[in-house]
């Protein structure tokens, strides 16, 4: 009887998966920087946070990031 009438479940075995272990990934070149350029940029807010973001961030996330920073 599977319990399906009498309101009993039979908990389900663990299920594994296979799993292959591969070297380490091939990391892609980094981007080459500017010369002369920093490609951080760092932003101490008044209530003492203190931001550090690359150079290419995005200015629409970082305003929305700061708008919450400084509610």
């Amino acid at each position: 009887m599977s319990g399906a009438l009498t309101g009993i479940r039979v908990p389900a075995l663990p299920v594994f998966a296979e799993v292959e272990v591969a070297g380490p990934a091939i990391a892609a070149a980094p981007a080459p920087s500017l010369p002369g350029a920093c490609s951080q940029i760092g932003i101490d807010l008044p209530s003492g946070v203190r931001l550090t973001v690359d150079a290419t961030v995005d200015a629409n996330a970082l305003a929305r990031v700061l708008g919450v920073l400084g509610q």
